[in-house]
C-alpha cells in the first residue's frame, strides 16, 4: 500500500521538534537518520503505530474527545475496527481510558500519548486505506 501525508497533515506536523518526532520514532523501534525527513519518518511511523493499536490500543484520555468526534466516520470505524473495539466515541474513550492508565503506570516516557492527538487524523486515514473496515 502506497501512503502518503496530504499536505494539510504536513502543516500540522511543522512545529514539532525533531526531538519529540525522534523520540517517537524510537518508541516504535524505527531508526532514526541524522537528518529528518519529517514526512518519511511520519508516513513510516504510521503502520507502526497502527500496528501497537492493533496489539493494545491507543492510550486516550478525556480530552481526546472532541479529536475523535472530528474524525470522518469512516476513518474512526477503521481505528475502532482494528483494536477490536466499538466505534462510538464514548466506548473509544472508555477502553482507551484503560490504556492510558497502563501508559501513566508503566510507560511514562512514551510519546505516544503525547504525539496521538495530533497523529490522531493522520492514523485514523492511514487504518481507512489501509483496509481496517
Amino acid at each position: 500500500m502506497s501512503f502518503a501525508l496530504n499536505p494539510d497533515e504536513m502543516k500540522a506536523l511543522i512545529f514539532v521538534p525533531d526531538q519529540e518526532l525522534a523520540a517517537l520514532a524510537a518508541d516504535l523501534s524505527l531508526l532514526v537518520d541524522e537528518e529528518i525527513d519529517r514526512k518519511a519518518m511520519v508516513e513510516a511511523m504510521l503502520p507502526r503505530l497502527l500496528a501497537v493499536a492493533k496489539m493494545e490500543g491507543l492510550p486516550f484520555s478525556k480530552y481526546d474527545a472532541d479529536d475523535l468526534e472530528e474524525l470522518p466516520t469512516m476513518h474512526r470505524e477503521a481505528l475502532a475496527k482494528a483494536m477490536g473495539w466499538s466505534t462510538s466515541v464514548r466506548a473509544m474513550l472508555r477502553a482507551g481510558g484503560k490504556v492510558y492508565k497502563i501508559y501513566r503506570k508503566e510507560r511514562t516516557n512514551s510519546q505516544i500519548p503525547l504525539m496521538l492527538p495530533l497523529l490522531l487524523p493522520m492514523l485514523a486515514r492511514y487504518a481507512s486505506e489501509a483496509g481496517e473496515r
